[in-house]
C-alpha cells in the first residue's frame, strides 16, 4: 500500500496528478491510495489522522503561497513525509527561495530529516520526481525509523563542532538509505568544505540564498580556523570567539575591526540572504585576505 495526500483547491489538477502518478508507480505499486485535501486545513486534519508516504502541495489555495506558509509546520510536525511542491506561476528558483525563509538553518547546521523533497511546475513530466519518491519511501521503511534519530545524532555532533563523528553518522545513514540525498550532500560538503567560489558561482546562476547561505557557512568555518590559530582552540560561538581573542591582548584593534567586519557579513548572510550582493562577496574576500595575513 502506497499512500498519496494530494492538497490542492483544483479538482481537476487533483485528478490530473492521480493520473500522472498512477502511470508513474502502477507497474511497481498495485495498491495506491488517493486522499484527496482541498484545502490546507484539510490537508493538515488528514495528516494528523494518519500516516502518508507523499504528499503533493500546491502553493496556492484561497490565497497566494498559502501552501508554502504551511510548510514551516509540516516539516517539523512530519520530519519524515516525502514532499512534492507543486507551482503553477512562481518559476522554482522563486519557489526554493521562499522556501530557504525557513528552512536556511538546515543547510548550515544539518537540521536534516530523511526525505525526499521536489519543487515541480505543473507542467512539468513528474515522473522521474514521483519515481524517487516511491523509492526512497520503501527506504525509509526499511530503516525501521532509526533515520531520525541518526540525524539527530548527526547534529548534536556538529553542534560541538566534532565533524569527524558527525561524518561517521552520515555514512551510516547512507547505509541503511543508499542516495539519501540530504545525508549524502553534507558528506560531500564536508569532505571537500564550502569555497568562497562556490558561492558566488551559485550567486552568478542566479541562486542567491543558497550562495549566501554557503557565504554565511565559509566565514563562520574561517573565524573559527583564524581562532584557533591564534589561541589554540575555537569555541562554538563566533561572539565567544571574539571576547576570548580580545582577552587574549594578541588581538590589534584592526584585526579587532576586520573580525567584526566579516562577522557582520556573516551574519547578514545567515539571517538575511536575500540581501547579499556581489559586492558583500568582494568586501569578505579582501577583509579575509587581512585578517588571515601573518597570523
Amino acid at each position: 500500500m502506497f499512500r498519496v495526500l494530494l492538497a490542492d483547491d483544483n479538482y481537476e489538477d487533483r485528478e490530473l496528478l492521480k493520473l500522472e502518478i498512477q502511470r508513474a508507480l502502477g507497474r511497481e505499486e498495485a495498491d495506491l491510495r488517493f486522499y484527496e485535501a482541498a484545502s490546507i486545513k484539510q490537508a493538515g486534519e488528514f495528516l494528523e489522522a494518519q500516516s502518508f508516504d507523499l504528499m503533493t502541495l500546491d502553493i496556492e489555495f484561497d490565497r497566494m503561497n498559502e501552501g508554502i506558509d504551511a510548510l514551516p509546520g509540516i516539516f517539523e510536525n512530519y520530519p519524515t513525509l516525502n514532499i512534492i511542491i507543486i507551482s503553477g506561476k512562481l518559476n522554482k528558483a522563486e519557489v526554493s527561495e521562499q522556501l530557504f525563509r525557513f528552512t536556511k538553518d538546515n543547510i548550515l547546521k544539518g537540521k536534516r530529516w530523511a526525505r525526499h523533497f521536489d519543487v515541480l511546475d505543473k507542467k512539468d513530466n513528474k515522473t522521474e520526481a514521483l519515481q524517487r519518491a516511491y523509492s526512497f519511501a520503501f527506504k525509509q521503511k526499511e530503516a525501521s525509523g532509526n533515520l531520525r534519530d541518526l540525524f539527530l545524532l548527526a547534529e548534536s555532533y556538529l553542534e560541538k563542532d566534532e565533524l569527524d563523528k558527525c561524518l561517521e553518522v552520515y555514512q551510516k545513514i547512507q547505509s541503511l538509505a543508499p542516495g539519501e540525498l540530504e545525508s549524502n550532500e553534507n558528506i560531500n560538503l564536508f569532505k571537500r568544505g564550502v569555497s568562497l567560489e562556490q558561492a558566488i558561482d551559485y550567486y552568478r546562476k542566479g541562486e542567491k540564498v543558497i550562495a549566501s547561505l554557503l557565504l554565511g557557512h565559509h566565514l563562520e568555518t574561517r573565524l573559527k580556523i583564524f581562532t584557533r590559530k591564534m589561541l589554540g582552540r575555537s569555541f562554538p560561538g563566533l561572539h565567544d570567539c571574539l571576547k576570548e581573542l580580545e582577552r587574549s591582548h594578541r588581538f590589534s584593534p584592526f584585526k579587532r575591526s576586520l573580525f567584526q567586519q566579516v562577522l557582520r557579513t556573516r551574519n547578514k548572510a545567515i539571517h538575511s540572504p536575500t540581501t547579499i550582493s556581489e559586492e558583500d562577496f568582494d568586501m569578505a574576500v579582501k577583509d579575509l585576505k587581512l585578517l588571515e595575513a601573518k597570523i
